[in-house]
């Protein structure tokens, strides 16, 4: 097919879900300082720590932080003999993250019927191709099978999993959907990111450690991709996509596979690091567009928030402009792969009102270091801007 008739790809639906289990980020602080108290120099860091955290509330699958953290096998300072395995929280994962998902990727489902005006068995026998992303979790037969077993998708569904790459998977995702779509124009392809990270509390009382426990939260987000033409609802259409590793980082950002969970080695100079390759990076990202001075809105991976206030400077950003990621921070914490999809469901819901066509940037980051970044025009409900 020629590349100027190729049919555009956009992302369709979008749906989200958290688990049922909420706290405030002040009380997992004294949930920790309290499972701690054995180590009280820490007190200060860890009220730091959260204080400075930009998060209000977390979801987990867990009930752990509800309770005195003496009576929990996840909380740090405990004996090893009580703390979950890797494989009591690969049990606990296998139970948890298949309804998860299914909720969110229902959400997609239901909003792609309801934009088509179509039923919803029609809009589930479209999906052609599966993606499942996670990197909190593994069992076979997997979270795919689970997954189109409790969706009904049909058996002839093309699977694919995108495993343990971090913050920044859904653009592998999001790449792999853009690529199926421009060769197969018919396809419809469901993307779903389901994160467990609290499963991954780490016993210690190392410094990393304790921020990734003041940062990281479970969460689920599903979105269909699929050709732009004929599509009756709003829609983000994928313009162009561009991945860069920044050299000599390998050993910022590290998940690592141990004896009591996964755990995450994330240095303070991140950051730094992202803020000095995001510039030349978006501009190669804009390059085939048009100049990226003319993007109408940002989503950035809320992955802290000194990235996002590092980011902001480096781009010049107003606090309008990143005021979406750091309402999903605020609201739900670093669910890792699928944040990018909340924020891209909050921004869509603001684009919404306008009623306008607007290209933007979205952009996440993982371990490498590598930044993903991909560039989207919003198009408004049965736009002819294809």
């Amino acid at each position: 097919m020629d590349r100027q008739n190729r049919s555009p790809a956009a992302l369709l639906a979008l749906g989200t879900a958290v688990p049922p289990y909420q706290a405030r980020q002040e009380d997992i602080a004294q949930w920790m300082i309290t499972s701690l108290s054995s180590r009280p120099a820490l007190e200060r860091l860890v009220r730091g720590l959260y204080a400075s955290s930009g998060i209000d509330l977390r979801h987990s699958c867990i009930e752990d932080f509800l309770h005195p953290p003496e009576h929990s096998h996840f909380a740090p300072g405990q004996p090893l003999e009580q703390v979950c395995t890797t494989a009591e929280r690969m049990l606990l994962y296998e139970r948890a993250a298949p309804p998860l998902a299914a909720v969110a990727a229902s959400r997609a489902l239901e909003q792609l019927a309801e934009r088509n005006d179509i039923p919803l068995p029609a809009a589930t026998a479209s999906i052609s191709h599966l993606i499942v992303v996670t990197c909190t979790g593994f069992f076979a037969p997997g979270l795919d099978l689970a997954l189109a077993r409790q969706l009904n998708l049909a058996p002839s569904a093309e699977r694919t999993v995108v495993g343990f790459m971090g913050c920044s998977a859904a653009f592998n995702a999001l790449r792999m959907a853009h690529h199926i779509v421009r060769s197969q124009p018919a396809a419809r392809v469901l993307i779903v990111c389901v994160e467990l990270c609290s499963l991954h509390i780490q016993p210690g009382a190392h410094r990393e450690d304790l921020i990734a426990g003041s940062l990281f939260a479970d969460g689920a987000a599903a979105c269909v991709v699929g050709s732009a033409h004929g599509h009756q609802g709003d829609a983000f259409r994928l313009d162009s996509f561009y991945s860069e590793v920044k050299p000599d980082t390998d050993s910022d950002m590290v998940w690592q596979i141990g004896n009591y969970g996964f755990a995450l080695r994330l240095s303070p100079q991140v950051p730094k690091h992202l803020a000095t390759v995001a510039p030349a990076a978006l501009h190669r990202l804009c390059q085939p567009n048009g100049p990226a001075t003319e993007l109408g809105f940002w989503a950035i991976h809320p992955g802290g928030p000194a990235i996002i206030e590092r980011l902001a400077a480096v781009f010049d950003l107003a606090p309008e402009q990143t005021e979406a990621s750091r309402s999903v921070l605020r609201r739900y914490g670093n669910m890792s792969s699928g944040t990018i999809l909340f924020v891209l469901a909050e921004v869509g819901a603001r684009l919404r009102t306008a009623h306008t066509c607007q290209t933007g940037v979205a952009m996440a980051f993982g371990p490498g270091l590598v930044i993903e970044m991909a560039q989207l025009t919003y198009l408004p409900a049965r736009s002819k801007s294809l």
